[in-house]
């Protein structure tokens, strides 16, 4: 399994483990299923001294986790906030894309209020060759107080990285419900770990597919999508048309 956005890197941000607690993080997504992690910079005022802080601390893991025989590859890419997103050169925005793979751009939409000109935006990115992949948006105020905003992105091709940690109220109530009405509506193309606590990094691959298989009630083959196929495909540049993946009707039995 690929974790799209896995935030274990050591020292980038306050929120992110020192190299023990990463070295460990790293250990408990190898447990649950996972062979390689986006390990993405948090771009901030100062874009490609984020990307460069990344950078080091990915190569300084990878170096720890072949000394402590942990088989996780790391790639990079960065999540990048959408107020941030017109200002960035196109050299920046493509050193941002995930995996690498010069296609998909992670994005976090604003704590509070809706993004201006997200569509016109969205256009020009498009002439570039580039989408969006935006975020963990149960997280987001506008978000929650009205699911359906995500429509228009989605219809514009932009794709859905869910939480794993609102499937488990991690982030609250409203978050855990606005999770689930996402995936009950469609609206989800992946899932991720993207818990960016010291020591909540692991993407528990038996408990979120078994949680995708009893709110869709879809088949493990069907949600494996949403670990496996969607994020490989968006870490390697790849074309992604998802699969409409709502739940299936109950039997009449």
């Amino acid at each position: 399994m690929l974790d799209l956005n896995a935030h274990i890197l050591p020292g980038i941000h306050a929120a992110t483990p020192h190299m023990p607690d990463a070295v460990e993080a790293a250990r408990a997504l190898i447990a649950s299923g996972v062979a390689t992690a986006v390990a993405p910079a948090l771009v901030g005022d100062d874009p490609q001294g984020c990307l460069r802080d990344a950078d080091e601390a990915r190569a300084a893991l990878q170096a720890a986790l072949r000394d402590a025989d942990l088989p996780l590859g790391l790639l990079p890419g960065a999540v990048v906030p959408f107020d941030l997103l017109a200002e960035l050169a196109p050299e920046v925005l493509a050193a941002c894309t995930v995996g690498g793979g010069g296609r998909w751009l992670l994005v976090s939409l604003p704590e509070a209020g809706w993004p201006l000109g997200l569509g016109t935006l969205m256009d020009g990115l498009a002439m570039g060759g580039l989408g969006l992949v935006i975020a963990h948006p149960e997280r987001a105020e506008a978000v929650q107080a009205s699911p359906d905003r995500l429509r228009d992105p989605l219809g514009r091709g932009a794709l859905v990285q869910l939480g794993a940690g609102s499937l488990t109220g991690a982030h609250g109530p409203r978050a855990e419900r606005v999770a689930y009405d996402l995936l009950r509506n469609g609206m989800v193309t992946v899932v991720a770990s993207d818990e960016p606590s010291k020591t909540e990094h692991s993407l528990d691959l038996e408990a979120t597919a078994s949680t995708l298989e009893k709110v869709l009630r879809r088949p493990r083959d069907e949600v494996a999508w949403m670990l496996e196929t969607g994020p490989m495909r968006i870490a390697a540049g790849e074309p992604v048309r998802p699969p409409r993946l709502v739940p299936q009707p109950r039997n009449a039995d």
